[in-house]
């Protein structure tokens, strides 16, 4: 059986920019700033990827059913959002299923959100990036710090990096230092005034930063609930992101 991405009839994605992140030990950092963008910005659910590892998990939000993988969209932006991790058996599968989804639709380039350990953070610099090489050439134009070498990025945001890589696709990682083993929203805000600088947006952070510790006590719950649900065994935290 394969991996599907389904989406609403007609639906134009050409030049749109497509925004990603998954659940992480250091910080949730992408999973903060993708529920925040859907939310924030009031983006449309225009679809959802099947898999046959789904996990057996939903619930209702605003009186709809939810997906473990739903993809929505706002304007320009096409922001997937995995509430749950793919299983570790089809994680690569899922990644360059999405990639060539993307390649399909003309989407011009992706910004992949984690979070990069603050432990290793030297300088003033709040994050780090790894472009694919389509991507280079940007990030040096807009002087975008570096990861530097020794460190690695792990789990589904790496699959999705390197596949994207693999087709000459641009793409970016975009990596705020963040507290590892909590939530931590303030990274997610950095995120989305990186995404804001690079892409020139206008999302706001206020909501992250003045609601901080309730969205960290919201993000648990979250987290916890998932955990009691799962049937099958998840791969160990990421060590970097």
């Amino acid at each position: 059986m394969s991996i599907e991405i389904k989406t609403k009839e007609n639906v134009d994605l050409k030049d749109c920019t497509f925004i990603t992140g998954f659940h992480s030990v250091i910080g949730e950092t992408g999973y903060i700033t993708v529920m925040h963008l859907i939310k924030t910005l009031k983006a449309e659910c225009i679809g959802y990827i099947d898999t046959p590892l789904s996990p057996p998990i939903t619930s209702l939000e605003n009186s709809r059913l939810t997906l473990p993988f739903e993809i929505f969209k706002n304007e320009n932006l096409v922001i997937l959002f995995p509430r749950v991790l793919p299983y570790r058996a089809e994680q690569r599968r899922f990644a360059q299923t999405v990639t060539q989804w993307i390649i399909d639709h003309e989407i011009r380039e992706a910004a992949l959100i984690g979070g990069l350990d603050s432990q290793f953070k030297t300088g003033e610099e709040e994050f780090r990036v790894v472009p694919t090489r389509a991507m280079l050439q940007k990030a040096q134009k807009n002087k975008l710090p570096l990861l530097e070498e020794g460190l690695q990025v792990f789990g589904p945001l790496a699959l999705m990096l390197t596949s994207l890589d693999i087709k000459n696709f641009p793409a970016l990682a975009i990596l705020p230092f963040a507290q590892r083993g909590r939530p931590d929203p303030i990274a997610a805000a950095i995120a989305i005034k990186k995404i804001n600088d690079i892409y020139e947006y206008t999302i706001p952070t206020t909501e992250l930063i003045r609601d901080a510790d309730e969205i960290e006590e919201e993000i648990k719950k979250i987290i916890k609930q998932q955990e009691e649900r799962e049937l099958g065994p998840e791969p160990k935290p990421d060590m970097y992101i």
